[in-house]
């Protein structure tokens, strides 16, 4: 059985509509999308149905991040089966085993950068500062998690820029 936290039809269709905004704007299906944190990877086959790479960043490992509990209620060994299970089915999906500071360091310059890693305000923080200067001009910075649960996701965002749009799967978007 999938274990996934993002497997709600509508938390799915605000990841649809995410792409559909950035389509409109650009041409995905020749962009490249790094994703930091796939926990089992519903949201990575969505951008993998659509965008030309998918370059997935996540260390899959238990409790790296106190603020989220799927972080530690399940065997991040699992998670990390379930993601390779379904990465199977899509070439265009890089696997990137590793925290977003150590991708970020060897990263060269992305068209969209989806940050649901660490839901910490400093996490979150380092990710847009890490992240923002590696989004081609034109490009798209944006999320998940822009909800009262994570307080911290909330001020880090808007510190860093109030969201151009918001979406019912609480991902938000910045437009570079």
């Amino acid at each position: 059985m999938k274990i996934s936290i993002r497997n709600a039809p509508m938390a799915k269709q605000g990841l649809r509509d995410l792409c559909e905004f950035m389509a409109a704007r650009m041409d995905i299906s020749k962009a490249t999308i790094v994703e930091i944190g796939c926990y089992v990877g519903d949201s990575t086959e969505i951008f993998a149905q659509r965008f030309g790479q998918v370059i997935a960043v996540d260390p899959w490992k238990n409790g790296y991040d106190k603020n989220d509990a799927a972080s530690y209620l399940r065997d991040m060994k699992i998670i990390e089966e379930q993601f390779d299970e379904m990465a199977k089915g899509f070439p265009n999906i890089e696997k990137n085993k590793m925290n977003s500071e150590q991708y970020a360091r060897k990263s060269g310059m992305v068209d969209v950068v989806y940050i649901d890693g660490l839901h910490t305000y400093d996490g979150c923080k380092r990710d847009i500062a890490l992240w923002s200067e590696k989004i081609r001009h034109g490009g798209f910075l944006c999320g998940h998690d822009f909800q009262g649960k994570f307080p911290g996701v909330i001020k880090a965002v808007n510190e860093f820029k109030k969201p151009d749009k918001t979406f019912g799967d609480t991902s938000w978007l910045i437009q570079m």
